[in-house]
């Protein structure tokens, strides 16, 4: 927040046209990080929880079925376990790359993780996140991961 702070604090001595430039490029780029597909924008919810913040309380919110399944697995595993602290923690980026599938009630959604390593290591992975329409609500019904 500090480093667009700083940067729109000069803005004003900005000529008027570089001034719209990059007020069009913002929300363009705004507009670019989200999905009008609202199962695609659950998907993203599931994957923002369950790889980037490791929060699998709120992980299993947004998943039913063998989804669910798997994470409270994951959960009783790490039952007694302390978990990281934040700044331990490898960081993971994601991207989406394809809609798998596209039925009325049922869509997979592919990812492609990047998670570093305080080493400076990076491994790439790639996660299918399969979504089901349960009454309105998206949720995942299954996810695995592949190298």
């Amino acid at each position: 927040m500090l480093l667009w702070t700083r940067f729109f604090a000069r803005a004003d001595r900005w000529p008027r046209a570089l001034r719209v430039l990059a007020t069009v490029a913002l929300i363009a780029l705004a507009a670019a990080c989200t999905s009008d597909d609202p199962a695609r924008a659950a998907a993203e919810r599931f994957v923002d929880q369950y790889y980037v913040e490791i929060n699998l309380p709120a992980a299993r919110e947004e998943s039913v079925g063998l989804a669910r399944d798997k994470v409270e697995r994951e959960m009783k595993l790490l039952e007694g376990v302390t978990p990281a602290e934040a700044a331990v923690r490898p960081r993971i980026h994601y991207r989406f790359l394809e809609q798998q599938s596209s039925d009325r009630d049922r869509r997979g959604y592919l990812y492609e993780l990047t998670i570093t390593f305080d080493s400076g290591e990076q491994v790439m992975r790639r996660a299918l996140i399969t979504m089901r329409d349960d009454q309105g609500t998206w949720h995942a019904v299954n996810f695995q991961e592949m190298d």
